[in-house]
């Protein structure tokens, strides 16, 4: 088992640089379109309203798999043609936008009235009011389920090998393939995982404490 793990860890270590970068850009568009998704949930204008409801009331009901071959092969006969890569991308940010927006809602409204009360009765414009009072408080509690959700993405990034992106799923069934050893090459590759999800854990675990004790 060591000497074929050491034989295919280049290949293993080339995955891993493909799945961090997926899971890179999709976080990114899924904070961004997230963040327009609150937006538009919590402002005054019915249609956007309706919209944002209906558009995570769907995402959040399909699965992730299903969005990966949506994006790959349904895009194609519309005439959108995405590498696979970047098929990945839009499906998982896409998916992850529904997530991250709830959990977003969720942490603005955790927020007290009397906090929006107290600073309009300073004079704060609303502008003001969100960046120096609302936002700040509404982080504390966006981190806890935000942290989760991105410890989950990291693990769906296994689903874009099923679309040929050669991420660490990808390398681990080809090492298989050509070893007849499924279980050594899996059980590779869950270490790799596992490892990610340790380590990035503890990084976001620090930088929720430090986040905390700055606000208090």
């Amino acid at each position: 088992m060591l000497q074929l793990w050491q034989q295919y860890l280049p290949d293993f270590f080339a995955g891993v640089v493909v799945s961090l970068e997926v899971t890179g850009a999709a976080l990114v568009l899924a904070l961004a379109l997230g963040a327009l998704l609150v937006t538009a949930r919590t402002g005054r204008v019915r249609v956007l309203r309706s919209l944002a409801v209906g558009y995570i009331e769907i995402f959040r009901a399909i699965p992730v798999l299903v969005l990966v071959f949506m994006a790959y092969y349904s895009l194609g006969q519309v005439g959108i043609r995405l590498p696979g890569f970047w098929a990945g991308v839009v499906a998982l940010g896409a998916f992850y936008a529904a997530l991250y927006s709830e959990d977003m809602r969720s942490g603005l409204q955790s927020v007290d009235r009397g906090q929006r009360e107290a600073a309009q009765a300073l004079g704060m414009t609303n502008g003001a009011m969100m960046r120096r009072v609302i936002l700040p408080q509404a982080l504390l509690a966006f981190l806890p389920p935000g942290t989760n959700e991105l410890s989950n993405l990291i693990k769906d990034t296994s689903l874009v090998f099923t679309i040929g992106v050669a991420d660490l799923m990808f390398q681990a069934n080809q090492a298989s393939a050509a070893t007849f050893q499924p279980m050594d090459m899996f059980v590779l590759a869950g270490l790799f995982y596992f490892a990610f999800y340790i380590l990035i854990s503890r990084i976001l675990a620090r930088w929720e404490l430090n986040v905390q004790r700055r606000r208090s």
